[in-house]
């Protein structure tokens, strides 16, 4: 008997009808509103006929309701779930690659999990294997998302009410850097669209940077985020700066692989 812990590959058993089960449910809790079998078919770039047919069983099973024309995540889906934490299943699967990147880039990196519309929490940390190289424990730590990477790429992900109902009426000043200006924050999320990931120079606290990038699922929707944090002495150089979002990227596309089957 394999004795072997590591995480399972993408594809490894895979079953196509799962799958695309699967990608029809995370279609529909990207949504956030009920949706009807085109839309999910386009969605996740399926026929309609095959969509219409996995719906109709899940369905059946309570993992999906409908109203009318209308598909939603069910009622048993939810009673499931219930006693499910994400991070204990995703932790196993991406640890060693953010190990591997905090090696790689000799500083401490962070995976936040987002849960709900509004929040992300720490729940991966990984330093470097360098004497003197450590950052302090992040997590369960919370900052405002307006002074962070992490909450930058969550905010960028949401539609005009929901950044008020997320920011509030006061964008509070952390640091002399911090986005205190409503629009001057609603243009840096729209660079942070543009561009794929998000940084602050001493926005959150003085002396610290931080670059983050989206770990996505198979729909596109945002599970979380991969960070890199260090002090400015040590990360304040063109070079790289310029290189950390590549980087990033890469690191975030692991991640990706690590947890989504191979779309069929």
């Amino acid at each position: 008997m394999s004795t072997s812990q590591e995480p399972p590959q993408p594809g490894y058993a895979s079953n196509r009808s799962v799958t695309r089960a699967i990608r029809v449910l995370r279609a529909l809790a990207a949504s956030g509103a009920p949706m009807t079998v085109t839309d999910v078919a386009k969605k996740i770039d399926l026929a309609r006929a095959t969509t219409f047919r996995l719906l109709m069983t899940l369905e059946e099973e309570g993992i999906v309701d409908r109203q009318d024309t209308l598909y939603s995540l069910g009622w048993d889906l939810g009673r499931i779930a219930q006693s499910v934490d994400p991070a204990s299943g995703l932790v196993p699967r991406i640890k060693d690659i953010l190990q591997e990147f905090a090696n790689e880039t000799n500083e401490t990196v962070t995976f936040s999990l987002r849960r709900g519309l509004y929040e992300l929490d720490v729940v991966l940390q990984a330093s470097p294997r360098l004497l003197g190289i450590t950052m302090s424990e992040m997590y369960g730590m919370h900052w405002p998302h307006h002074a962070s990477a992490t909450g930058k790429l969550l905010l960028a992900e949401l539609t005009e009410d929901q950044l008020h109902m997320a920011v509030g009426d006061r964008l509070e000043a952390l640091t002399a850097a911090t986005i205190t200006n409503y629009e001057d924050l609603v243009r840096e999320l729209k660079a942070v669209r543009e561009r794929g990931w998000a940084s602050t120079i001493e926005e959150l606290e003085d002396g610290i940077i931080a670059f983050a990038a989206p770990v996505r699922d198979s729909v596109g929707a945002l599970v979380g985020a991969v960070a890199i944090v260090g002090p400015r002495h040590r990360m304040d150089n063109e070079e790289k700066q310029a290189e950390l979002p590549d980087l990033l990227i890469a690191a975030a596309e692991r991640m990706q692989q690590r947890m989504n089957p191979p779309q069929a």
